[in-house]
């Protein structure tokens, strides 16, 4: 990962798992890391195992993963059969059924695993929406893989690895595209490029800007496409990449889309089937290199090229999943190639042929417009109720600030931040005067205005990345990071200044309140309790010299 990336702190098995979607080899040798690791647990040494097994996959390399696969199941702790590393287990031997052609069983060990989502990390639960994703997709399963993937889009924002996010918008972008909603697919890719460029991954670079540019021909944006070929493709592949990441099918598109014949002509070669791409691949640079020889007059070889291969894909006992742009072009082929030749009763037949399959994939693209817009809907919706859930769960409901189960989270994220960079961080703890009095006299109602009013002038002096927090009753904790204990005690008095003036009225009464503080800041070795601990002690200081005061540790040498 590189140092663009925002993310949680990850365990080092489970940043292998990450590497996975961006550098097998980073991944691999993570792996190889945890296992010469004697303090990584079992647990880790599990997981290490199976993440070398899907990297072993993905490269095509079999055997190695069953031995992988194998010691990650030994190493597994006995006892409950949904433990994440378990269910890691699973998802990486659905992989392995897919690899083998057993995309039935796949399909079924991963939706089994997909099921317990909510009960795995995030990274895992990606994964295996993902995965699911890919495998229904080639069962042609379109709207049950347009959901997984949009559910692999979210668990890859709540994740914070914005690794997985470019590949997770790479993945649902590509599929709308293939569904020609191209008018969904563009953003999606758009952004996927914007992000994979922020984290300079190659590989994630490659792929994002060779599916924009192949959707942006589809869009009838030539011009468009060929920009970011040239800026984003072509400059970044070398002979050495294999072919899944030369992308010449999608560099040639945009430049015949340009007329640039020639340079087309020279990125596809010649070789038309023993270039080892997938069947769907193959169609494709099947039309262009037909598109090739039209423009240079070789009429009978486009003929004969297009027809050779709709003969082969009849002749599949296993139709293989062609892409509905590349059927409908290579009808259009064939049928210009034919009336080119006087062959006009071709040239009529292909050309129904391609309308037919035309219309078929508009009313794919209307479908998929429609359910991709209920499932945005829907699942913005339970974002929506999710986001709210965790705010009610960690917000004071009285004050709006944060409650205590909030600044246990977050103050000992700050504190680990404070000390693992060296950088000063304050603590104040205050507590209101007398409260108990307010309360008794005015009411309980006029209580909870000054609470409110307290909570008000905390939030109008706090920055972005500060934090403050209703402990509970009438005492409040402020967090602020990269301040010393003089620059908190003169916020926090403030405060205190704008609170004393404030006049509160009940029953046609007014009166005043005002609160004690105590300031401290981290010392090295510090954890939030022994930080909040002394702000408390100073906060009792305060009291002791007559409360309606700001207490504050001397400043010491950062941490």
């Amino acid at each position: 990962m590189t140092s663009t990336e925002t993310q949680p702190p990850a365990a080092a098995a489970d940043r292998a798992l990450i590497l996975v979607v961006v550098d097998g080899d980073a991944a691999a040798e993570a792996c190889r890391e945890v296992l010469a690791d004697r303090s990584s647990s079992t647990d880790d040494r599990a997981r290490a195992e199976a993440v070398l097994a899907l990297v072993d996959l993905r490269e095509g390399r079999v055997e190695a993963a069953q031995r992988h696969l194998d010691e990650a199941r030994r190493r597994l702790a006995p006892g409950h059969p949904f433990a994440p590393s378990r269910l890691l287990v699973d998802h990486v031997e659905a992989h392995r059924l897919r690899a083998a052609g057993d995309v039935a069983e796949a399909v079924g060990l991963l939706r089994r695993v997909h099921a317990l989502a909510t009960d795995r990390p995030l990274v895992d639960a990606y994964l295996t929406a993902r995965a699911l994703g890919i495998a229904v997709s080639l069962r042609a399963e379109d709207d049950e893989a347009l959901e997984l993937f949009h559910q692999a889009l979210s668990l890859a924002r709540r994740s914070g690895h914005l690794a997985l996010v470019v590949n997770a918008l790479n993945n649902l972008g590509s599929f709308l595209s293939d569904l020609h909603n191209l008018e969904d697919a563009v953003p999606m890719l758009e952004e996927c490029l914007a992000t994979a460029l922020r984290l300079g991954h190659r590989r994630q670079i490659v792929f994002a800007a060779g599916n924009l540019t192949q959707c942006l021909c589809f869009m009838g944006r030539p011009a468009e496409a060929l920009a970011v070929a040239r800026r984003h493709l072509i400059p970044l592949i070398t002979p050495d990449d294999p072919p899944a990441l030369r992308r010449d099918e999608e560099i040639a598109r945009a430049l015949l889309d340009n007329g640039l014949v020639d340079e087309a002509a020279a990125v596809l070669g010649s070789d038309a089937v023993d270039d080892g791409l997938g069947q769907e691949q193959l169609t494709g640079r099947v039309c262009l290199l037909a598109r090739v020889m039209l423009h240079r007059g070789q009429v009978a070889g486009a003929l004969a090229l297009a027809q050779n291969r709709q003969a082969d894909l009849a002749s599949e006992s296993t139709p293989t999943t062609t892409a509905a742009y590349d059927q409908v072009d290579l009808h259009r082929i064939t049928a210009r190639a034919a009336a080119a030749l006087g062959r006009h009763d071709v040239a009529y037949r292909e050309l129904e042929a391609a309308w037919t399959v035309n219309e078929v994939r508009l009313g794919r693209a209307a479908r998929s417009r429609r359910l991709n817009l209920q499932i945005v809907h829907r699942l913005r919706e339970a974002e929506w109720e999710r986001d709210v859930a965790r705010r009610q769960a960690l917000e004071d409901p009285l004050t709006g600030l944060a409650n205590r189960r909030c600044l246990d989270e977050q103050g000992a994220e700050l504190v680990a931040s404070s000390l693992a960079h060296g950088r000063p961080l304050a603590a104040a703890v205050l507590d209101l005067d007398h409260f108990k009095q307010v309360n008794d006299r005015y009411g309980h109602e006029a209580g909870d205005r000054v609470l409110q009013a307290v909570s008000r002038w905390l939030r109008l002096g706090l920055r972005a990345g500060d934090l403050a927090a209703r402990n509970g009753g009438e005492e409040f904790v402020v967090l602020l990071p990269d301040t010393r204990a003089d620059g908190a005690a003169a916020l926090i008095e403030r405060v205190l200044a704008e609170l004393r003036r404030m006049e509160h009225v009940a029953d046609e009464e007014r009166f005043s309140c005002t609160f004690s503080a105590g300031v401290a800041e981290i010392e090295p070795g510090d954890t939030l309790t022994r930080l909040l601990a002394r702000a408390d002690g100073l906060l009792y200081r305060a009291k002791r010299a007559g409360r309606n005061r700001v207490e504050a540790s001397p400043a010491g040498p950062c941490p």
